[in-house]
């Protein structure tokens, strides 16, 4: 009976003196790891915009060419970047999603091993990057970068200021997998390919007040920490394509049949369901515009992304 009454002053003896040692702080478990423990000018303590808070701007302009033959986007982006923090900008960072699929990404060593959902089948050379051109304080020139696995680190000749304005275009390419991650890849059937596409042009890092750049590497699952701003992006694709996108549609007389552009002013006016195309009109070539090809325009306003789909299935 002494033995075991010695036994258990000792381990309450342990307990309490470990509980001495112990340097938990139950504040620092409930509170978002992303918020201040305490307010300032730019953010409250509760993480709302505090007086002086602000986000930097990109609106993007994205033309690109969709080559069915060989499962191909070809495009050129064009970013106009307001810099709204109080800091000089000496380099930016920009999101390269498609190189998710190469062979050598983080996330090939890691998901497409384990399998799953966002596990990519095949790989693909990711993003092929044509050129890249700055203007900014009326000077044009070249910028010299540098890609990482799924991120561009861009540095310009001069910092962008505070307030300041700069222009970029990129040309590239890339892909469209057959095994995507989720969010892009193609299907076969037997109408045709169906297209999805997302993540598909070079879009900015957030620059925040907490962390700066937020440069975190693309793995395939999550979602994305993105900047606001208009992106009008217009597809060209072969005439006997239905393409989707994100926010409205500019230009379907462009792109839609007599028929079918009835339809479309129809279902404007309805409350009710309007077939624009049925599906036993899919196979019927009269049911779409008789040309080679047809050049779809979108824009959506004060978002942080777009994808777009195509399909002769539709």
């Amino acid at each position: 009976m002494k033995k075991f009454v010695f036994v258990f002053i000792n381990v309450v003896s342990l307990l309490v003196l470990q509980a001495q040692e112990s340097k938990y702080n139950s504040h620092e478990v409930f509170y978002p790891s992303f918020y201040p423990q305490s307010g300032n000018d730019y953010r409250s303590a509760s993480g709302e915009p505090g007086p002086k808070y602000w986000q930097n701007r990109p609106d993007y302009k994205i033309n690109c060419t969709l080559d069915t033959a060989v499962h191909r986007l070809t495009a050129e982006a064009e970013i106009i970047y307001k810099n709204n923090s109080p800091d000089n900008l000496n380099f930016l960072w920009l999101q390269l999603d498609q190189n998710i699929y190469r062979s050598d990404s983080r996330a090939s060593a890691t998901t497409t091993e384990a399998g799953g959902r966002w596990a990519n089948a095949r790989f693909t050379d990711g993003y092929s990057i044509k050129s890249i051109a700055i203007d900014a304080s009326g000077k044009s020139y070249v910028p010299r970068y540098l890609v990482t696995d799924t991120r561009m680190q861009l540095w310009l000749n001069e910092g962008l200021k505070p307030g300041g304005i700069l222009k970029m275009k990129i040309n590239y390419q890339f892909d469209i997998p057959e095994y995507g991650t989720d969010r892009l890849g193609r299907l076969k059937t037997r109408n045709g390919w169906i297209y999805e596409v997302a993540q598909w042009f070079p879009r900015m890092c957030v620059y925040d007040d907490l962390q700066g750049w937020n440069t975190l590497p693309y793995l395939g699952a999550g979602e994305f920490y993105l900047e606001y701003g208009d992106i009008e992006f217009s597809i060209t694709a072969p005439s006997d394509l239905i393409v989707v996108g994100s926010g409205e549609l500019e230009n379907p007389q462009d792109c839609l049949t007599t028929q079918q552009l009835s339809r479309w002013n129809q279902a404007k006016n309805s409350d009710k369901t309007v077939m624009i195309r049925s599906e036993k009109e899919v196979t019927n070539k009269s049911s779409r515009p008789n040309k080679t090809s047809c050049t779809w325009k979108f824009k959506i306003q004060n978002a942080r992304d777009a994808a777009w789909a195509a399909s002769r299935a539709r």
